[in-house]
């Protein structure tokens, strides 16, 4: 029984090697990814080649190599991830004073509403009590204090989006 030398290396790859990069490329779906993986599989499979059995076949070692750096990419890619465009998309020029102008729009907002459903507003979103503990300071059940957050929360995104819409927001 044989080892391999690095000339069985370089025949190997000049007869498999197309056939090793088609088989990259519809799983990388890239490639030029393909590429990059088959050079890391080779590159692998070349430290360990002259470990091979001299009559056995080759490739079938080399495609696990290659799917395995395929599948742990592709766990990598997952968090990494980059959406590639032509243009990147425009985004609206905020103004230093954003932050005060947006509360402001909100403050006016809130002031529009009902007196009810702007006291729940304030008391649980701002003041950040409980439903019970609002129900409780405005001498409600906690059923109309659910009904007026949602009426009014509903009615101040309207408004901000009618308002905020003119802006590109």
């Amino acid at each position: 029984m044989g080892r391999r030398d690095d000339e069985s290396f370089v025949e190997f790859v000049a007869a498999r090697g197309d056939a090793l990069l088609r088989t990259a490329a519809l799983m990388c779906g890239a490639r030029q990814d393909a590429e990059d993986i088959l050079q890391t599989a080779l590159e692998k499979a070349y430290r360990q080649w002259g470990r091979l059995e001299a009559g056995s076949d080759p490739e079938p070692y080399v495609r696990r190599i290659l799917v395995n750096l395929v599948i742990s990419r592709s766990r990598r890619w997952k968090v990494l991830r980059e959406i590639q465009m032509a243009r990147l998309p425009e985004t609206p020029a905020e103004s230093p004073n954003h932050s005060v102008e947006l509360r402001g729009t909100l403050m006016d907002e809130l002031r529009k509403l009902g007196p009810r459903q702007r006291a729940v507003l304030v008391l649980r979103f701002w003041e950040d009590l409980s439903e019970a503990e609002t129900a409780q300071a405005l001498g409600c059940s906690v059923g109309t204090v659910k009904s007026q957050a949602s009426r009014g929360l509903a009615r101040l995104r309207e408004r901000l989006d009618r308002n905020l819409a003119p802006l590109g927001r």
